[in-house]
């Protein structure tokens, strides 16, 4: 070959060579492309929003857009577990109906036939996030899926929560179901007073024994908060292509029991733990008279006074030297006031700020109007506990002016 026809020839190979790699990134460019696309079909269409709560008191320490309705897939499943817990006894025996067998979505691959506690399905729903244990739930309780929704709508009205509306006992995409950060976070605190809902969210694992009517089962909590963060003890993840990645976390630290809610969050798990890092950083417990204890007591007149629900809330850890508190009366008292009467409403504030607010009760009968009057107007110290330390919060008057200064 001449030095003209093996140039020519280099020449093309190296044409050759190049368009190889040219195609190769080419097909590259267009896979990722797809993928792309399948991951923008895969994720929420109604932004996202978040909030952590501090979960005896219902409180509000951070969040986002938390008001905005959107969807929440399978944490559904914690409204579906308390109204159950609240309906129906755990060691009742359900037989899996035809209509819980082979729902859409995650499953226990329940049959026909079966039969298990309420104690055991209920870990398939809070652990496995079985969209067919919540059916059988759903049918056990309620007796068909309309009554049970009611009782989910019910429990959400019953803490007058606005934002809120089930369709269904799983979280399988409905254009009416729907509810908000904040709603979601109220709604898992509330459940978290209960002690049996806290032992089954916080629980790694469940073994379902062998029966002549099962054969034997372990389901795993798919909430890997669990193992991921310090002091975490709950509660339950959540996923459709509408609802992007959600989850609800709760962890305590020191004596403060907080609830995280991320909806669409595609970290997730990295958000939630942040969000929570931050709180506890920022945050302490103040713990006043529990339910049934005295908050206060007035001397010579044998009257004593308790908070409705126990006095518990977060503040900033810088933030107690700002504490007061005032006591509104209730009108219209007739006397004797029997125990467990209303006296007032007393409020804690941080600065001007309203952080606390609760109903106060007389813990026994109120006979005369000095004992009446001394209960409405207390102006003592009120003692709690703040972080490892006993405090006193002192009162203010109603025009704003210090009762006493500190």
């Amino acid at each position: 070959m001449g030095e003209f026809g093996k140039s020519s020839f280099e020449r093309n190979e190296k044409v050759i060579k190049l368009l190889k790699v040219f195609c190769i990134i080419a097909i590259f460019i267009i896979i990722f492309g797809v993928i792309t696309i399948n991951y923008q079909k895969c994720t929420a269409e109604n932004g996202s929003s978040y909030v952590v709560m501090y979960q005896p008191g219902r409180q509000v320490l951070s969040g986002n857009n938390l008001d905005a309705r959107l969807p929440m897939a399978s944490t559904t499943k914690i409204v579906t577990a308390i109204v159950t817990l609240e309906n129906a006894c755990l060691d009742e025996v359900v037989t899996i109906p035809k209509e819980a067998v082979g729902v859409e979505g995650s499953s226990v691959y329940l049959r026909e036939g079966e039969k298990f506690t309420v104690n055991e399905l209920l870990h398939a729903l809070m652990l496995q996030s079985g969209n067919d244990a919540a059916v059988a739930l759903a049918l056990h309780v309620g007796g068909n899926m309309d009554d049970f929704v009611r009782l989910m709508n019910d429990y959400a009205a019953s803490l007058n929560l606005e934002n809120t509306h089930f369709c269904n006992p799983h979280g399988l995409h409905d254009p009416g179901h729907y509810t908000s950060a904040r709603d979601l976070a109220a709604l898992t605190c509330a459940a978290m007073d209960n002690e049996q809902f806290c032992n089954i969210i916080s629980a790694k694992k469940f073994n379902v024994p062998q029966s002549e009517f099962t054969a034997a089962r372990t389901w795993y909590n798919k909430n890997k908060m669990l193992s991921l963060y310090d002091g975490a003890n709950g509660v339950k993840t959540g996923y459709t292509t509408k609802s992007g990645r959600c989850l609800v976390s709760a962890a305590e630290r020191g004596g403060m029991q907080l609830v995280c809610v991320v909806l669409n969050h595609y970290n997730m798990w990295q958000d939630s733990m942040e969000y929570m890092d931050a709180a506890f950083e920022k945050y302490c417990a103040v713990q006043g008279a529990a339910e049934g204890e005295p908050l206060y007591g007035i001397p010579g007149e044998g009257v004593s006074v308790g908070v409705r629900g126990g006095m518990n809330f977060a503040i900033e850890k810088t933030g107690f030297k700002d504490l007061q508190y005032e006591i509104l009366p209730e009108k219209g008292h007739t006397l004797p006031l029997k125990a467990g009467g209303k006296i007032g409403t007393i409020r804690v504030f941080a600065g001007n700020r309203l952080i606390f607010s609760s109903e106060l009760y007389t813990i026994n009968d109120i006979e005369d109007e000095n004992g009446l009057y001394a209960a409405e107007n207390y102006r003592g110290e009120l003692e709690v506990k703040y972080g490892s330390k006993v405090e006193q919060i002192y009162c203010k008057l109603r025009n704003g002016v210090q009762a006493r200064s500190r």
